[in-house]
């Protein structure tokens, strides 16, 4: 997992799936987020045609060839259609955004399917703990470590 985390970090061009108009909802805070850290965000909402000034994606396979990163923001039945998208488009990574209160985005069958088909995959973590971490996001990974649930073979110094 550690190569493809720090694929996302070192890679200033990401895609997420599950941005919302409400500044309240997640994909929207970590699409403001992404932004301010210096990413290209590509936002992907089939109902909204722009965000902030920026275009929104109606699906994966209207993303740029050159996007090969992808954060899912939506629930875990959304999740395995974008995966499946995603494998025909062209993306390389996955990361299934880890809910504070449970699993994100992430599912089984989801994950299985990035597993069998090349897909590098990232499940039960924010991406905001390793970005680096502010705020909240901060005592997240620091949960994780002290948890052993702390992805074992990545050592970015944080």
């Amino acid at each position: 997992m550690k190569d493809i985390i720090k694929h996302f970090i070192d890679d200033k061009q990401i895609a997420i799936a599950g941005v919302s108009r409400d500044p309240n909802k997640w994909g929207h805070t970590l699409f403001k987020a992404l932004m301010k850290k210096g990413y290209t965000v590509f936002p992907i909402n089939p109902e909204m045609a722009e965000i902030n000034g920026i275009k929104c994606y109606h699906s994966v396979s209207e993303l740029p060839e050159s996007v090969s990163n992808l954060i899912i923001t939506t629930s875990p039945e959304a999740t395995l259609g974008l995966v499946r998208e995603s494998k025909e488009s062209g993306i390389k990574n996955i990361w299934m955004h880890q809910g504070a209160g449970g699993t994100g985005s992430q599912s089984q069958e989801a994950i299985d399917f990035c597993l069998e088909n090349g897909i590098g995959v990232v499940y039960g973590f924010c991406p905001m703990m390793f970005l680096p971490p502010v705020g909240i996001h901060k005592i997240h990974l620091w949960m994780k470590k002290i948890s052993g649930k702390y992805p074992a073979d990545y050592h970015k110094n944080n």
